[in-house]
């Protein structure tokens, strides 16, 4: 397996899995990318040869799906003037899970955040109609929680967005578990 940083011409095929696996849509493809315009976006990938077959990234601030703005003023109460970063989109494709995967990746996020001066991360983590949080374990490997807070129905307006549930389809009734982490 080879571990690199995303890059430009990365960037299609990681918008072609993430519409895939995670949130299909126009909103999500041009978030994306104006992500990675930022200065302080970062993004991890694992290669097996050629094929792209896990990532995790990010951008500084708060990055939810879509906007929560209640949420988003509550968390900025929390973390006051703390370096902030809303890590997203963790995805190891089905056949190379179990492998170590994602704690690679996470483990590189980490150390990219502590070296560029980043305090606390953002996870949102989708709580599926089962109660099952799938992307929780791995994400612990961030550092130690400090706020926690679970939304039902937190996905109910993706379809304002153009968006789709992958687990739901349009009429999302997942939840999500949102945590602030000390890095």
């Amino acid at each position: 397996m080879e571990y690199s940083r995303i890059t430009k011409s990365d960037l299609e095929e990681i918008i072609k899995l993430y519409e895939k696996y995670l949130n299909p849509g126009e909103f999500i493809q041009d978030t994306i990318r104006e992500m990675f315009e930022e200065e302080k976006f970062v993004g991890f990938q694992a290669k097996d040869g050629e094929k792209i077959v896990g990532f995790f990234f990010g951008k500084e601030g708060i990055d939810f799906t879509y906007p929560h703005p209640e949420l988003e003023k509550d968390i900025w109460s929390v973390v006051g003037t703390q370096k902030l970063y809303t890590p997203d989109g963790l995805l190891v494709l089905d056949e190379y899970r179990n492998q170590g995967i994602a704690g690679e990746l996470i483990r590189r996020m980490k150390d990219w955040l502590k070296a560029n001066g980043m305090e606390i991360a953002l996870v949102e983590l989708w709580i599926y109609p089962d109660d099952s949080v799938p992307a929780r374990e791995p994400l612990m490997g961030l550092g130690e929680v400090i706020y926690e807070k679970t939304i039902p129905d937190f996905y109910k307006d993706l379809h304002k967005y153009n968006v789709r549930c992958p687990i739901c389809g349009e009429k999302c009734t997942c939840g999500a578990l949102i945590e602030l982490i000390r890095l």
